[in-house]
């Protein structure tokens, strides 16, 4: 089962040129060199004036113990670089998911090609204790299927980090945000479970949002 790492975060604008000059010169090209890490993509919201968290990055791991390993410790928290530590001193916001995959794999979504995946739509959310079960099957034999189902969305995958806030993550892949317009989306976001779902949901938090793929910083 793979893993997930997900930060999202957000620079001041006087630190924002250097913020992306560090993360596609140096911290990018040193997850990518752990072993365990096998994509990592870094994306900007497509709403300019969201809330606090315009910049994701999303790590895809051989499994989720490889944020426990000591290649990735090595190069993590107090054992960042020198630049790693004063970029992260300054920011106005880290989120962080440490995340297991789960749902099931549904028949025709294999891994799309990185170069034609334009967009990341990203829902994180939470359930009630005692609903989870219920919350689990309606995204896995409803909410997913129909999802998958779009012109141009790629994949979706879900995710669960037990220490997360919130817990449940669901990343779908899409070719281009145009795709979040198509009326098939609408139509699942509406469907009478949904909003059983939703119900249960009640007042928690709930971050949905979507990102495109961020062009890489070049070096000098």
């Amino acid at each position: 089962m793979q893993g997930l790492l997900m930060v999202m975060s957000e620079p001041p604008a006087a630190l924002e040129e250097e913020f992306n000059a560090w993360y596609d010169l140096e911290h990018i090209p040193e997850r990518a060199a752990i072993e365990g890490f096998q994509l990592s993509r870094r994306w900007i919201a497509t709403d300019p004036t969201a809330a606090p968290g315009r910049y994701l990055a999303t790590y895809e791991l051989a499994s989720r113990e490889v944020l426990d390993s000591p290649a990735y410790l090595a190069h993590a928290y107090e054992n960042m670089s020198v630049w790693g530590k004063r970029i992260a001193a300054r920011l106005t916001l880290v989120r962080r998911w440490m995340a297991r995959e789960t749902g099931l794999a549904h028949a025709g979504m294999r891994a799309p090609d990185p170069a034609q995946v334009g967009a990341l739509f990203v829902s994180i959310g939470d359930i009630a204790h005692g609903h989870e079960a219920e919350f689990n099957r309606w995204y896995d034999t409803e909410h997913v299927p129909l999802i998958e189902r779009i012109p141009g969305v790629l994949r979706a995958r879900r995710w669960f980090d037990a220490n997360g806030q919130p817990r449940y993550v669901a990343l779908y892949e899409l070719a281009g945000p145009e795709v979040r317009e198509h009326p098939g989306w609408k139509e699942a976001a509406g469907t009478a479970w949904t909003a059983k779902i939703r119900a249960m949901q009640g007042a928690g938090e709930r971050i949905v949002r979507t990102y495109v793929r961020l062009p890489p910083v070049k070096g000098p």
